[in-house]
């Protein structure tokens, strides 16, 4: 017994010693990395995120978001961007530069611009978002940041747009959504926000980004995208002109399913006014 115990106590300092050299690795190689404006610090799963799963709908509050004040308009709604963004992590992508260009289409309360800036301090980023509201919200998140804001829809052209504000994140141009009045509202393009080379360019439009796509002389100046892609159940699926526009812009594109009736040839699920959402990743070949 003694012997065992002898052993069991060696091998515990050994572990114990091993996991001591692995940490103060970790703390140097995260050291050294944030020198250059690099954070690899990965965000933990916070009690409160989990309440917001199902919380009552609409009612803007104020949370802690790396310990800044963040408010918010719509608890439910947040919890499922943030899983998305700062648990899975689908926002990364590789880039030698410390200084990246981002362009944040719908930006929505500013979770991903605070996610870019977590990693890249010193990223230059254009955030745009169409709903006035959430728009306010996003200026007051993101106050501490140097960041451009734009009040404005993307659209494939300069004409104004008819908007329909969901109260969350589900706000749309063009495609209207029962009981919520329209409001127009000014529109960019993609050709007026890709001013040079951009390393990571995210559209979250809710059903106009085939449209904007489509429209952008631009792309061969995007090293990388994401792309939330809305199949709304009433209308022409756009996916085919999506995929063959990243196709001949030279991207080669991954897509992950987001929303879709689980029996799709049996029974039509919508949510929204949409029948598919997708997660399309395009890298340039």
């Amino acid at each position: 017994m003694k012997l065992l115990l002898a052993v069991i106590a060696n091998l515990t300092d050994f572990v114990f010693n091993k996991l001591g050299i692995i940490m103060a690795l970790k703390t140097m190689i995260q050291s050294s990395l944030e020198k250059f404006g690099i954070s690899v610090r990965r965000v933990k799963r916070r009690p409160y995120q989990e309440l917001l799963k199902n919380s009552t709908r609409y009612v803007e509050t104020t949370i802690d978001l790396l310990g800044r004040p963040f408010t918010i308009a719509d608890g439910q709604s947040f919890y499922f961007s943030y899983r998305e963004i700062f648990v899975q992590e689908i926002y990364q992508f590789k880039t030698s530069s410390d200084t990246p260009r981002i362009i944040d289409c719908g930006s929505n309360y500013g979770t991903s611009i605070i996610y870019f800036k977590n990693i890249f301090p010193k990223a230059k980023i254009t955030g745009v978002e169409a709903d006035s509201h959430i728009f306010t919200l996003l200026s007051k998140n993101t106050r501490h940041l140097e960041v451009e804001l734009l009040n404005k829809a993307v659209s494939a052209n300069h004409n104004p747009v008819t908007f329909f504000s969901e109260g969350s994140d589900g706000g749309r141009a063009g495609h209207s959504i029962d009981g919520v009045a329209s409001v127009t509202v000014e529109a960019t393009t993609l050709d007026d926000l890709i001013d040079g080379s951009v390393d990571f360019l995210k559209l979250d439009i809710e059903g106009s980004e085939t449209d904007a796509i489509e429209a952008c002389t631009k792309l061969h100046l995007v090293n990388a995208l994401f792309i939330e892609y809305h199949s709304f159940n009433n209308s022409e699926q756009l996916l085919g002109n999506l995929l063959l526009k990243l196709k001949n812009e030279g991207f080669r594109y991954y897509i992950h399913h987001q929303f879709c009736s689980p029996t799709p040839l049996m029974v039509e699920t919508v949510q929204l006014g949409m029948d598919l959402q997708l997660n399309i990743f395009a890298k340039r070949i």
